[in-house]
């Protein structure tokens, strides 16, 4: 008798392993869309800041040959050494003096001459000749 009801109670358990995955398939309280919405922020973050990096890089990337004036402006003044307030006063020089390319104040000199200055240059001629200096 005692070996029929050990045999009963050894049919009659269940298998440890049955209940293994109870927790972890459909237990728990099911995703809404809202929940992705920090996931969806992180991600558009994310492509943005990859964008910009691109951009950024392109720009700057001299090895490719263009035909972008301002690149090139960039590039001399690169090649130059130039701070940006240097090039930005070179961009408004070439502007008032009605240049079609600003690149080309790298190819003429007499366009740092304190006297050929227009008149809202003047307070700045020793700095623009100092650039023409720098350059020539």
């Amino acid at each position: 008798m005692n070996a029929s009801f050990t045999a009963f109670t050894l049919l009659a358990q269940k298998s440890r392993w049955q209940h293994m995955g109870d927790g972890l398939y459909r237990s728990g309280p099911r995703a809404e869309l809202s929940d992705l919405w920090p996931l969806l922020i992180v991600l558009a973050v994310i492509g943005v800041a990859t964008a910009l990096g691109v951009l950024i890089y392109k720009r700057r990337d001299y090895s490719l040959p263009c035909d972008n004036p301002h690149k090139l402006f960039r590039q001399l003044c690169a090649a130059h050494k130039l701070s940006f307030t240097n090039q930005r006063l070179l961009l408004r020089l070439a502007t008032a003096l009605a240049m079609p390319q600003p690149a080309t104040l790298f190819v003429t000199p007499s366009a740092f001459a304190s006297n050929d200055l227009p008149p809202q240059f003047r307070k700045q001629a020793q700095r623009i000749e100092a650039l023409g200096q720098r350059l020539f």
